[in-house]
């Protein structure tokens, strides 16, 4: 396909529908709950790492008192007996309050208020391992009169004291902000979840609402033609109420379609018809036409649906042009007993379009000269001997040249009293006749050169 014919399918396109915004919608819904669930998740994570943080705060004050109070039984043991086996405490207790106030330092890194609670208990502690070390010194080089008398001035007991005080404040402040942080997680936990439990219901409306969508165009598809059904089920109004626009009608009719029928049976006759009917619905799609209707072995094609477009008539003559090619490989395939033939009359205009009845039965129809004058012409087709008989309009709205055209009459059509020329469309001289009944989809036989037969558009 060319970019300019591309372009021209483009322009065509209808507008977005119901449906599509439907979709849209039902794809936002689905985003927005990923997006809260991922949020919900995020935030509980942050909530236990608050939970964790907190704990390891707990955890490591705890371990730091209690390697001070270690060393200061140490401190004691030593100053009672003067056995060295009791400086082990000490030593053992110093290193770990050194390790673990590097810890609280990287947990407190971003808390200014522990952060100087923590500057307060490293200087607490430094005094009292400072008072522990001096006595300890005192006692090993020979005086322990001295240490014991500074041991009785009660100044280590109370900066073990105010050490004590310290760390209970930071363990109040660590279990205060769990707290504070724990309601918070579950507010916004319990918003988030309100906010995902909204968002299902709305899905399952949606998809509600999705389900009696697709059960009412499965409804309308039973009676209109599917390219009418979506501007029905969006309420396009003006398909209820009617509308006069400008449109190409092609009149499709089998001949000698009652002799036909008698040398079938039922079965045969129904599977014959189907074929003949699938032939026309699936070039008319292609061509962007609109079978309004089936009449027994008859068919009335619209082009110009939902909306008239420039091409109308080009591709109404292509479709017309391309079904006498495929009936014509239809009979050589020898499916059938007699050699299928067709007349098509085509003509354009304004008509009257619009959709009656209610929803247990919708009819679309088109009304107005232009369909009674492509009947005429149709009908017209078996007195001049021809397949396809097209309007002078047909044949100025196409833009054709006058290959493939060939005028038949200027008289009026019978039962009207206008006089009006009107021209058999013919295949063009290069148009390969024989091959085989291929249809859009299919494969088509190629000829030696490789190229497709019978693949060409009017």
């Amino acid at each position: 396909m060319s970019a300019l014919a591309a372009l021209d399918v483009i322009e065509r396109l209808p507008a977005r529908s119901r449906t599509v915004d439907r979709m849209i919608a039902g794809c936002l819904v689905i985003l927005a709950m990923i997006g809260i669930a991922v949020g919900a998740s995020v935030y509980q994570q942050r909530g236990s790492e608050a939970v964790r943080h907190a704990l390891a705060v707990d955890g490591i004050l705890g371990r730091v008192l209690s390697a001070v109070q270690d060393a200061e039984t140490g401190q004691r043991g030593y100053l009672l007996t003067g056995d060295a086996i009791f400086l082990t405490p000490f030593r053992d207790g110093r290193a770990k309050v050194s390790r673990e106030i590097a810890r609280l330092h990287a947990l407190l890194r971003e808390d200014d208020s522990q952060r100087d609670a923590l500057d307060t208990l490293i200087r607490l502690i430094r005094d009292k391992l400072d008072e522990l070390g001096t006595t300890i010194e005192l006692h090993r080089s020979g005086d322990p009169d001295a240490s014991r008398d500074l041991v009785r001035q009660g100044r280590g007991r109370q900066v073990m004291d105010e050490i004590r005080a310290v760390v209970g404040r930071m363990e109040e402040h660590e279990a205060t902000l769990m707290e504070q942080r724990q309601a918070t997680i579950s507010r916004v936990a319990l918003l988030i979840w309100s906010l995902l439990a909204a968002v299902v219901i709305a899905l399952v409306l949606f998809a509600m609402s999705a389900t009696r969508e697709a059960s009412r165009r499965r409804s309308l598809s039973r009676f209109l033609p599917q390219e009418l059904v979506s501007r029905l089920a969006d309420d396009d109004g003006s398909l209820r109420t009617g509308r006069r626009q400008q449109a190409v009608i092609a009149f499709v009719d089998m001949r000698g379609s009652t002799a036909i029928a008698e040398r079938l049976d039922p079965q045969q006759l129904t599977a014959f018809l189907s074929a003949f009917r699938r032939r026309v619905m699936r070039l008319s799609r292609l061509h962007g036409g609109v079978v309004d209707k089936f009449i027994g072995d008859g068919a009335l094609v619209v082009f110009g649906l939902p909306e008239p477009a420039d091409d109308d008539a080009a591709r109404a003559v292509a479709f017309a042009r391309d079904l006498v090619e495929v009936i014509a490989r239809w009979n050589d395939k020898g499916e059938h007993d007699a050699t299928v033939r067709i007349g098509i009359g085509l003509h354009c205009g304004e008509v009257f379009s619009g959709i009656i009845g209610e929803d247990a039965r919708y009819e679309f129809t088109v009304l107005g000269d232009t369909v009674n004058v492509a009947a005429r012409l149709e009908q017209a087709t078996k007195s001049h001997g021809v397949s396809v008989l097209a309007s002078e309009a047909v044949r100025r709205a196409a833009g054709a040249s006058t290959a493939g055209w060939r005028e038949i009459s200027r008289e009026p059509l019978r039962g009207r009293r206008e006089a009006m020329a009107y021209y058999a469309v013919e295949p063009p001289a290069s148009a390969d006749p024989g091959g085989a009944d291929f249809l859009p989809g299919e494969a088509a036989p190629r000829n030696g050169d490789g190229a497709t037969a019978g693949a060409r558009h009017g």
